[in-house]
């Protein structure tokens, strides 16, 4: 990937919106190329900002992990998608932890060059307030699903939200192209992984998601939207 590829890259993150083509061109000669496997970290909780990050291929986790150990899976990012960003804004440990979900290749840019940028380019703290907002907003949707719907709900709301992004249409219906197991599952909807084993099961029988070589099949989303309900 040459500089000018990273400057396309750049151009188009909400982050840098409106910014100077020689703003631009600073943040992509200090963009470099980081690759990983999957389930490699890419940053931990707690630990302090030195860098933001593009995704380029393949697909990153961000999740929060309880001091017992238990992880709960926020959002999974895709290529394109610009993240790390809170750490901008503060000097404090990162909340939140990052890891590849599968190989991964990502535009990694020092927190210094950014924050350089954004005092020269006030602009840009704007941008990053509003992209800030869409991300409060729909961890507000997030809790509340967690607060107020049963696990089953938040399962199936979990995998239609998969489908949007990864359905395949066949003639069965639509094809999960991408492998999520009952662990991951468990973490994205915070529950055990015998619950969520159950309620495949229940699911399975009863006609709404079969296996497919290790992918999922939800032969009719419609039945599956019917799940999420207030009450099991």
């Amino acid at each position: 990937m040459t500089e000018i590829d990273f400057q396309t890259i750049v151009s188009r993150s909400p982050w840098f919106e409106g910014l100077p083509e020689e703003a631009l061109g600073q943040l992509a000669a200090a963009c470099v190329r980081r690759h990983l496997d999957a389930g490699e970290c890419i940053y931990r909780q707690g630990f302090p900002t030195t860098e933001v990050y593009c995704i380029t291929k393949g697909r990153v986790r961000v999740s929060l992990h309880s001091p017992n150990g238990q992880e709960f899976a926020l959002i999974e990012r895709e290529p394109e998608a610009w993240f790390g960003e809170p750490g901008l804004l503060n000097d404090e440990g990162r909340v939140l932890e990052a890891s590849a979900i599968d190989a991964v290749e990502l535009l990694v840019i020092p927190r210094e060059v950014v924050l350089e940028i954004a005092e020269l380019h006030p602009l840009m703290y704007k941008n990053l307030f509003h992209y800030n907002m869409q991300t409060l907003r729909n961890m507000h949707q997030l809790v509340g699903g967690i607060l107020f719907y049963p696990l089953k709900a938040r399962v199936a709301g979990r995998l239609l939200y998969l489908l949007e992004g990864h359905g395949q249409q066949t003639e069965e219906g639509f094809l999960l192209d991408i492998k999520v197991s009952q662990n991951d599952f468990a973490r994205l909807a915070l529950g055990s992984r015998q619950r969520v084993n159950k309620i495949f099961r229940d699911w399975s029988m009863r006609g709404l998601v079969e296996t497919r070589n290790d992918f999922l099949l939800v032969p009719d989303p419609e039945r599956l939207t019917e799940e999420i309900s207030l009450f099991e």
